[in-house]
């Protein structure tokens, strides 16, 4: 039966995808503001939104997209609120800004891909389809992702507190002189032995194996021997302890934890001892430079040093007789010039074993 125009039934309204069910989760709704419609809302103008949006790590957008919601305003009104009580100045908040949202940038990416690869190995998936799983599913676990989140952050900001009040107690009232670096840390590199041509024929299964073994294992030695992994390279990791004696324990950890696991992996290394940056969650100044170039000429299972972190690090185990070591000759290293390198090593008889931090020890 035909029917007139006035008597047509109404279209029913589309129903939201996967994905747009998600995001009004997530967001508090469908995005039904512009730019500007986020500067009226939040009370402030539409330059601060583009920088607030900006330093969240996204695109810009066009004037008339309709692309936030009203939580987008909501956070940029708390935003512009800091910036006009004066406690900070715009280049710190930016600085915040992009550190959180580059945190929770590389979270979501690492949370969702471990969920991905479950469904692989798991479920017997294909890639694919562990991909659409995760789209489907992802909403029962963001409530346990989200407090879990907030609660590694209390904890890590606590520990962090508490290093810091440590090592402000042990500097006392000395004023730094100059110009100097700031920290003095132990900073070590531990990478895979040749990574390249190990991994130039692995299948997707293989490479992730060989990625997250490392991984795993290294992090797991340097944390439980109380040291802090700055970053990892894929094929290397960064670590920083805040004294000696634990960086050169975590370096030596890391290559016998590589080399007596279930699927060994040859690694090598380096530990040097001295003033650092520490900016953007990241490390800098001579001293990383020189790990990582040690680094670059030791061989497979080796862990060296420089003469200089060599003579501190005898002065501090003088009475311990942890660690031994052996000259190598001189070399000139890219960058830095001659370099003495120094091989270390565990003394024959003594511990082997990664050691634990005790409660007590949070200042390391």
């Amino acid at each position: 039966m035909s029917h007139s125009a006035s008597e047509r039934p109404e279209s029913s309204p589309a129903q939201p995808s996967t994905y747009e069910r998600h995001e009004r989760a997530l967001l508090g709704g469908a995005p039904t503001l512009t730019v500007d419609d986020v500067a009226v809302a939040a009370r402030t103008t539409p330059a601060f939104v583009r920088m607030f949006w900006r330093a969240m790590g996204f695109a810009n957008v066009r004037d008339d997209e309709v692309a936030f919601t009203a939580t987008d305003a909501d956070a940029v009104r708390d935003a512009a609120a800091l910036m006009a009580s004066g406690r900070i100045d715009e280049r710190t908040f930016v600085t915040v800004l992009r550190a959180q949202s580059h945190s929770a940038d590389r979270l979501a990416l690492w949370q969702v891909e471990a969920l991905v690869d479950d469904g692989v190995r798991r479920l017997g998936l294909d890639d694919t389809s562990a991909r659409l799983l995760v789209l489907d599913r992802i909403g029962i676990a963001t409530d346990l992702l989200e407090r879990g989140m907030v609660y590694a952050w209390r904890r890590h900001l606590a520990a962090l507190l508490r290093r810091m009040d440590a090592a402000v107690g042990r500097s006392g009232a000395q004023a730094q002189g100059g110009d100097e670096l700031p920290l003095e840390r132990a900073i070590g590199f531990v990478d895979v032995v040749s990574y390249t041509s190990r991994t130039a024929h692995l299948g997707a299964h293989d490479l992730a194996e060989l990625v997250q073994s490392f991984e795993l294992l290294a992090r797991d030695a340097i944390t439980t021997a109380g040291a802090r992994v700055v970053k990892t390279l894929g094929d290397g990791v960064l670590f920083v302890a805040d004294d000696l004696v634990t960086g050169a324990e975590v370096a030596l950890d890391v290559v016998r934890v590589l080399e007596v696991a279930e699927q060994p992996v040859p690694v090598r290394g380096a530990i040097t001892w001295g003033r650092v940056l520490s900016r953007s969650g990241d490390v800098f100044g001579p001293t990383v430079n020189l790990a990582s170039r040690l680094a670059d000429i030791a061989g497979p299972g080796q862990i060296l040093t420089d003469a200089v972190t060599w003579a501190v690090l005898a002065d501090l185990d003088a009475g311990s007789g942890l660690f031994a070591h052996r000259d190598l000759d001189a070399q000139q290293v890219a960058g830095i010039g001659v370099v003495e390198p120094v091989l270390l090593e565990r003394q024959p008889d003594g511990d082997v074993g990664p050691r634990t931090r005790d409660a007590g020890e949070g200042s390391r």
